[in-house]
């Protein structure tokens, strides 16, 4: 299903490199500041850009969307010049880059305001959880002057800037402040978003020594997940998958409802990790290193499937990686509800909103693809 041909946006993590430490982020061990062990910090540079997606391919993608599971699509060195590329090829493209904005410098965002300021369906994404007594409580060491001096270059430049704001406890009395703020600054909109990340309770936030210091409460207790069962510490290799897999994969067969995949809403996207792994959609590059027990099962379940099949853009083409059906599995599970990622995430019923839906509000929204 998800054919060479019939590809029409891109989901890119372009960068695996971040100025910030999330709370929630698979980037960093135990929501501490410890980077992730199998994580390889790295960006895409845009040379290997053009290699992987040549001038007929980029022609033809209505949407790009630069957004990261390990790092921020600012961290680039290479950003203004993959986006000059990719509008020399389809000026009438669709781009939304999800940032932090707390990188690089006011001059940059000039230069990417005034690129962007050609067409309106280019967006940039800000990230601001709060205020500037709060928004570093979930994004750790990003400083706020820092992001509102580049938004401020970014928008006066012409550029078409979003807040996006996750709202917790400690924020989210300031809902009216930020909206009023947001408009002020010349934001065309501010998304209200529930954050994910609250698994069996409180966010507990460490140190390099996995101290504890301090808690991130969600707003009420309908933020919070419970995930599978109990793995005591183990990790997905640490699991013989095959074992247990009849039990994990007919978990959800019972339950009513069904698969709305959100990489097939109105076309085909395909995601790409910084690393150049393909993937059907971002939540199976969110999985793939993710170093928390409630989705250990889940990349568990990823590795297995996916341990024989050739899906890296370092060692071949990306028609050739299509061509030969390596998601089969996937779309095939669809009815059964055997595919774990995609049940949780963009599964449906009568007692079950999509993630992606529950996050972000209204589907497509955030992609501007409904």
């Amino acid at each position: 299903m998800w054919n060479y041909e019939d590809i029409d946006a891109v989901n890119i993590e372009i960068s695996s490199l971040c100025n910030s430490i999330c709370a929630w982020c698979p980037r960093y061990e135990n929501m501490s500041s410890v980077v992730n062990k199998q994580l390889t910090p790295q960006y895409i540079p845009v040379d290997k850009f053009k290699e992987w997606f040549p001038p007929e391919f980029v022609s033809r993608i209505k949407q790009w969307t630069y957004s990261g599971n390990y790092g921020d699509a600012g961290t680039n060195p290479d950003l203004v010049e993959i986006f000059k590329y990719t509008f020399k090829h389809n000026a009438e493209t669709s781009v939304q880059l999800h940032t932090n904005g707390g990188m690089k410098t006011p001059s940059f965002w000039s230069e990417l305001g005034e690129l962007f300021s050609e067409r309106e369906q280019r967006t940039v994404f800000f990230s601001i959880d709060g205020l500037e007594d709060t928004n570093h409580i979930y994004r750790r060491t990003v400083n706020w002057q820092k992001v509102m001096d580049n938004s401020d270059a970014y928008i006066s430049n012409g550029g078409n800037a979003v807040w996006e704001f996750l709202t917790f406890k400690h924020n989210q009395h300031q809902i009216d402040q930020a909206k009023e703020l947001a408009k002020s600054k010349g934001f065309s909109d501010i998304n209200i978003k529930r954050p994910a990340g609250f698994e069996k309770g409180n966010m507990l936030i460490k140190d390099k020594d996995f101290n504890l210091l301090y808690e991130i409460e969600p707003v009420d207790e309908s933020h919070i997940s419970n995930g599978y069962p109990e793995l005591k510490g183990r990790k997905a290799e640490d699991l013989d998958y095959a074992s247990i897999a009849s039990t994990i994969e007919n978990h959800h067969t019972q339950e009513e409802g069904s698969i709305h995949c959100f990489s097939m809403r109105n076309g085909f996207e395909i995601h790409v990790t910084a690393s150049g792994d393909i993937y059907p959609c971002c939540h199976f590059g969110h999985v793939s290193l993710y170093p928390r027990e409630i989705q250990q099962i889940h990349k568990a379940q990823i590795n297995h499937q996916f341990k024989d099949k050739k899906i890296n853009l370092h060692h071949q083409p990306l028609k050739d990686i299509l061509d030969v059906d390596p998601y089969n599995w996937v779309y095939n599970s669809w009815e059964k509800k055997s595919c774990l990622t995609c049940w949780g995430n963009c599964g449906v019923s009568k007692n079950k909103q999509s993630t992606m839906q529950r996050i972000y509000q209204k589907e497509g929204h955030i992609y501007g693809r409904s």
